[in-house]
């Protein structure tokens, strides 16, 4: 699926429906839109099937312009693409508050929608961290910036 354009004022947006697409979304589910290569989780407050496309409201999503943000981009109904967790193993993390590497991504895991991230430290052990859109600063090269929650390191 891709979010093909916005709909109306308050943040709605088309989903283009292809044959191998459900029939029904189940808006308790979320679904997953890549950024910088990173599938993040949208929950649906609404959908409605329409032909060959849903009008979804996403949650937070209560713009124009916030939903002119989504359009053109991959929709999917599951984190679990081999390709992007693939992405994410062999890049450095860099923590935004210190700016210091903190080490290298040597796995990705996801704990019933909680996206979590192995990292193997600068010292030598491996740390978990939360990978969440929140928390995501940006991605460079092979530089991924986090704003790490205090206490995780």
């Amino acid at each position: 699926m891709k979010v093909q354009k916005s709909w109306g004022a308050s943040g709605e947006v088309v989903l283009s429906r292809s044959n191998d697409d459900p029939q029904d979304l189940k808006s308790q589910e979320p679904v997953f839109i890549a950024f910088d290569g990173l599938p993040v989780p949208f929950y649906m407050e609404s959908v409605q099937a329409k032909g060959n496309r849903f009008i979804v409201k996403f949650q937070d999503i209560d713009s124009l312009a916030e939903a002119e943000e989504l359009v053109g981009r991959e929709v999917t109904l599951s984190q679990e693409d081999p390709e992007e967790e693939d992405a994410l193993v062999g890049l450095r993390v860099r923590d935004r508050r210190s700016r210091r590497i903190v080490g290298t991504i040597v796995d990705f895991s996801d704990f019933g929608g909680n996206a979590v991230i192995t990292v193997a430290t600068e010292t030598g052990g491996d740390v978990l961290l939360p990978l969440h859109e929140d928390l995501i600063a940006g991605i460079r090269g092979d530089v991924i910036t986090l704003t790490i929650p205090e206490g995780l390191l």
